[in-house]
C-alpha cells in the first residue's frame, strides 16, 4: 500500500493523539490522583475539578481523532483490496474500549460504578492502550 503525504499526517494526527490520551491517563493516575489523595479533603475536589476541566477537552478530543482517522485507516486497508487482518480486528474492540472506559470516567452523570474504581479503571485502560500499541506495531510490521 502506497503513503501519500496526507496519509503520513492522518497516521501523525492518530499517533499524536494516542500519545495525549495515554499520557495524560498515566499522568492522571501516576500524578494527580496520589497527589489529591495527600490533600486536605477542602482542597481535594476543587483541585480535582480544576485539573478535569483542563484535561478532559484533551483527553475526549484525542478519543475523537483517534476514531476519525482509525476510520481513515480502516477505509484504506478495506479500498486497497488488503486482507483485515484479525490481530487489526482485536486492536480496534481494545481501543474503542479504552475510549468507552475514558468517556465513562469523564462524563459529569452517570457511569458511578467506574468512577468508584476510577483508578482501577485507569490502570486497565494503561495495560489496554499498551496491548493496542503492540498490536499497532505488530500489525504493520509483519
Amino acid at each position: 500500500m502506497q503513503y501519500s503525504a496526507g496519509n503520513v499526517l492522518v497516521t501523525s494526527i492518530h499517533v499524536i493523539s494516542a500519545i495525549l490520551a495515554v499520557g495524560g491517563v498515566a499522568f492522571f493516575r501516576f500524578a494527580v490522583i496520589p497527589y489529591a489523595a495527600s490533600l486536605p479533603e477542602s482542597e481535594r475536589g476543587s483541585f480535582l475539578a480544576g485539573v478535569r476541566k483542563r484535561y478532559v477537552p484533551i483527553l475526549h478530543g484525542s478519543f475523537a481523532f483517534l476514531v476519525l482517522t482509525g476510520i481513515h485507516h480502516i477505509t484504506r486497508i478495506i479500498r486497497s483490496g488488503l486482507v483485515f487482518p484479525d490481530l487489526l480486528k482485536i486492536k480496534i474492540v481494545l481501543a474503542l474500549i479504552i475510549v468507552f472506559i475514558g468517556v465513562a470516567l469523564t462524563t459529569s452523570k452517570g457511569f458511578e460504578g467506574i468512577k468508584k474504581n476510577a483508578r482501577g479503571y485507569m490502570t486497565i485502560n494503561l495495560i489496554l492502550a499498551a496491548i493496542v500499541v503492540f498490536l499497532g506495531i505488530w500489525v504493520t510490521h509483519r
